[in-house]
């Protein structure tokens, strides 16, 4: 081979292992073949197939091969008469790279160029093939091991949770098997934040995940090394306690609460929230069990009132178990529409005539018989019915106060409020809307709510009674002096009326102390300019008491039991109801 001849294998050579798709390699051998040897077409053939073809059209090459793949002459149409050359490459000669010119054929030193070009070609070829395989090979490693990564994350996420970095569920139930295993006393705490739902409610989602971390941080500070805590879910958290017997452990309990109740600083504001604890012990349940069980405890500690820590105890899960059917009756009543309203009067304690009537829910299950508020109101707080029962409430009431006004014009209506209605951004529209299909005057309509709903979040319950007042309706602080008002923001609360809780008259004869609390409150109220109830007035000596006091409206048994609202009219007598005090 000559000197020109070895530089253009040379050049050839380098322009071929330079490409590094299979496609584009064979295509440069083409033309550089072509171009080299003066062909005026050049083509590549694989296993008797046209792949690549230069100078001409693939589909005209076929068809002037006749299926020969190593024709000596082509005759194409515009090129006339050809003469082929052509060399194998590749493993058992599979591949033949292809050129045809007029003029002479190839002579002997061109074939052997065509032919080293073959053989490069198919090197290229090989090489581009076990690069590939290598390629896809580490694709699938790589691959494989971010899999790999992102189920070992997946799993680790599962086990610790990404908000507070304490162990979830899964991981605490594995933990707490271990330490059971050893036989060791072992208790379960099971802590439910008080009062979380009004920060998430008033400043955000944000917010309650950062209370949340801080709340984390503080539990784990009054833990020892030992111990372990997580995150159950929401805003549960639960902690396990090692070598702690159930009793031992309600000091921890007492300490988490304590902790927790102090102002956390969240999203520039202070804010209150406190925790409820339920404690399970073992060894002797399986894990979950026993997790079950301080969840048990820690509903027990949520009935009894904020800050409760509760032990538990067996015949809770029968309780439980009540709740549960309790629930279940609870819906249906509503969608079966079981329940009744029942209307008290109060009574203008200076006149003795009726300013108006409070609306009692009653429910009446046919299973169950007569079920007493105390026993469903909490429930349906609990599970949100309460929204749609107190929605049912307020209409049916506004329905039927607009009816008594036909005949008792001066009639007003009392209603009970709770506090997941009070915190319902739809809430105002509801009174609105009761108030335009009705047609009732707003001023004839009392909202009651109780002090501890309106003071466990002061500033939220005065924006929502801020849209209540400028509907024009009334609001009553119901059950008044049994809870922890601050006088200040009972200063600030767009409120109308004071109702004293029956506590301070449950004796027949009420004490000195006790007219001395009723003295001072109605005293607040005239300061304030509000109007009083004293609820629980059961005998004559009573009425008088609290009239001479200066209480202003009174209700309770002495003065007219709960009524049906067919039998209200008749109950009242025909004198005109009087105007509520100012």
């Amino acid at each position: 081979m000559n000197h020109w001849s070895t530089h253009q294998l040379t050049e050839f050579f380098a322009a071929v292992c330079a490409v590094q798709q299979e496609d584009r390699a064979i295509m440069v051998a083409v033309e550089q073949a072509s171009e080299v040897l003066e062909a005026e077409i050049g083509a590549v053939l694989r296993d008797g197939r046209v792949e690549v073809a230069w100078g001409t059209s693939r589909d005209q090459l076929v068809a002037a091969l006749g299926g020969e793949e190593r024709p000596d002459t082509l005759t194409l149409a515009g090129l006339g008469e050809l003469h082929v050359s052509s060399a194998r490459f590749g493993s058992g000669s599979r591949g033949a790279l292809l050129v045809a010119r007029a003029g002479d054929p190839l002579d002997p030193e061109e074939r052997q160029l065509l032919q080293a070009m073959a053989q490069t070609l198919g090197l290229a070829l090989t090489n581009l093939s076990l690069l590939s395989a290598e390629r896809s090979l580490r694709e699938d490693r790589e691959r494989e091991a971010a899999e790999r990564l992102a189920l070992l994350e997946s799993l680790r996420e599962a086990r610790h949770d990404s908000l507070t970095g304490l162990p979830t569920r899964v991981l605490f139930l594995e933990m707490l098997a271990e330490r059971l295993a050893c036989n060791t006393p072992t208790s379960v705490l099971f802590v439910d934040l008080d009062r979380f739902k009004a920060v998430n409610d008033s400043l955000g989602h944000r917010a309650g995940d950062e209370l949340l971390g801080l709340v984390a941080q503080r539990v784990r500070a009054c833990l020892r090394p030992t111990d372990t805590a997580a995150r159950i879910g929401g805003d549960e958290f639960a902690v396990l306690l090692t070598d702690c017997e159930a009793d031992q452990a309600v000091p921890v309990a007492q300490r988490l609460i304590d902790a927790i109740k102090v102002p956390f600083a969240v999203a520039g504001q202070e804010v209150f929230i406190g925790a409820s604890i339920g404690i399970a012990a073992g060894p002797g349940p399986a894990p979950s069990e026993i997790l079950g069980n301080a969840d048990v405890a820690m509903y027990r500690a949520k009935t009894e009132g904020p800050g409760k820590v509760v032990l538990f105890e067996p015949q809770m899960h029968a309780e439980a178990l009540a709740r549960l059917t309790l629930n279940g009756d609870l819906q249906r009543a509503l969608t079966l529409g079981e329940f009744r309203l029942q209307y008290q009067p109060l009574i203008d304690l200076s006149s003795g005539e009726t300013v108006g009537v409070e609306a009692l829910v009653r429910w009446q299950n046919p299973d169950r018989g007569y079920v007493s508020p105390a026993d469903f109101v909490p429930m349906a707080e609990e599970t949100g019915l309460i929204s749609d029962l107190g929605r049912w409430v307020l209409n049916t009431a506004g329905r039927q106060a607009a009816a008594w006004r036909r005949t008792r014009p001066g009639l007003g209506i009392n209603v009970n409020v709770s506090g997941r209605q009070l915190t319902d951004p739809q809430f105002a529209a509801d009174v609105e809307r009761m108030l335009a299909d009705t047609r009732l005057p707003p001023e004839a309509v009392t909202l009651e709510l109780t002090e501890s709903v309106l003071m466990s979040d002061p500033k939220t319950a005065i924006a929502c009674l801020r849209d209540l007042q400028d509907l024009g309706v009334d609001v009553s602080i119901d059950d008044f002096g049994t809870g922890y008002s601050s006088l200040s923001y009972l200063q600030r609360l767009p409120v109308d009326e004071l109702k004293i809780d029956r506590a301070f008259i449950s004796r027949e004869n009420p004490t000195t102390a006790d007219l001395a609390v009723i003295r001072t409150i109605v005293e607040l109220a005239r300061t304030l300019r509000l109007r009083t109830v004293i609820e629980g007035i059961e005998t004559e000596a009573q009425r008088n008491a609290m009239r001479l006091l200066g209480c202003d409206l009174g209700q309770g048994y002495h003065l007219c039991r709960p009524v049906h609202p067919e039998n209200l009219l008749a109950s009242l007598g025909t004198a005109e109801p009087g105007r509520r005090a100012a």
